[in-house]
């Protein structure tokens, strides 16, 4: 199935990528062979690194004037494990953030103060651990952001034996690309195989169904912060490494009023994407994702990173 990463490779009408997923061209609901199914790790989240919220991160939510809407969402959660996190949370410039979640499987997309709007089933790497190098089948965790959004409709996928499928959609409708200190190869994105959802199963990328990107893409900005965390195998494998990677709790409980979702999600258009605009995307010499040269993207806003 598609995958995340690629060279480039030149081509006067299609995009072909050399990805960080499975190779699949098999739209049917039955998982790979050599995947790992995870709808959930439901084995014990870690223990809270503090019993309570710093007083400095508290003075953050009260000089923003909404300290009780803080601390009743996942920010103040977050500040308990991380408080630069919750910092770099409150003093983001924009009004939503993501959370991708390896031990729930879920990406959940927040609003300014930590209350969930909308979280989606997903798939992650087959690999447990955040990603150390090229190739290695993991998802990288940590605090990124959003680089930019793209219609990926077209794109082709090579694998890592230089094999390029012919069938396009195997990134889905869009993608998501994430701005990663190491690597330009990972991004949320589509996939032609529904059914792979729920499983680790790709050399990277974060997956969800065609119908779930093309909503998610239209709650999303460039440099929105994005925060993937670890699942508790992740940890474990994080652990033996010598990486002791920022986790949290996550959970429903900080949802927003079904109406208030109701009415979010009802103001989004059906199908198109926001401030939708065409221009030439300059990819750097030593990236491995490329794009046809006409590219829908968003215009980035300025990010507090």
């Amino acid at each position: 199935m598609a995958s995340c990463s690629g060279h480039r490779q030149e081509s006067s009408q299609d995009t072909i990528i050399a990805i960080d997923t499975t190779t699949s061209t098999d739209t049917t609901t039955t998982l790979p062979k050599d995947s790992v199914t995870a709808k959930a790790d439901t084995l014990p989240d870690p223990p809270e690194r503090l019993d309570h919220v710093p007083q400095d991160v508290i003075s953050l939510f009260e000089q923003e004037g909404h300290r009780d809407e803080y601390m009743s969402g996942v920010i103040a959660e977050i500040a308990k494990s991380s408080p630069s996190y919750a910092r770099r949370l409150v003093s983001s410039p924009h009004s939503r953030f993501i959370v991708v979640d390896k031990g729930r499987m879920k990406v959940i997309l927040y609003n300014r103060y930590g209350h969930e709007i909308v979280s989606y089933g997903m798939a992650c790497a087959r690999n447990y651990g955040t990603k150390r190098g090229k190739a290695d089948c993991r998802t990288p965790e940590g605090f990124f952001s959003v680089q930019g959004i793209y219609d990926s409709t077209d794109w082709l996928f090579t694998d890592d034996n230089g094999r390029t499928s012919k069938k396009k959609g195997q990134f889905g409708p869009r993608f998501i690309r994430l701005s990663i200190p190491t690597t330009t190869q990972i991004g949320i994105h589509g996939t032609c195989a529904p059914g792979s959802i729920g499983g680790r199963v790709s050399h990277g990328c974060i997956r969800l169904t065609n119908k779930n990107i093309i909503q998610l893409v239209k709650l999303v900005k460039p440099g929105m912060p994005v925060i993937v965390i670890p699942g508790k195998r992740d940890r474990e494998v994080n652990l033996q490494e010598g990486n002791d990677i920022v986790s949290f709790t996550t959970s429903s409980k900080y949802a927003i009023p079904d109406e208030e979702r109701r009415q979010i999600l009802a103001s989004i258009e059906p199908d198109s994407i926001e401030s939708e605009t065409k221009e030439t995307i300059e990819v750097p010499t030593d990236s491995i994702i490329s794009q046809p040269a006409d590219t829908t993207a968003i215009p980035s806003e300025p990010t507090a990173e």
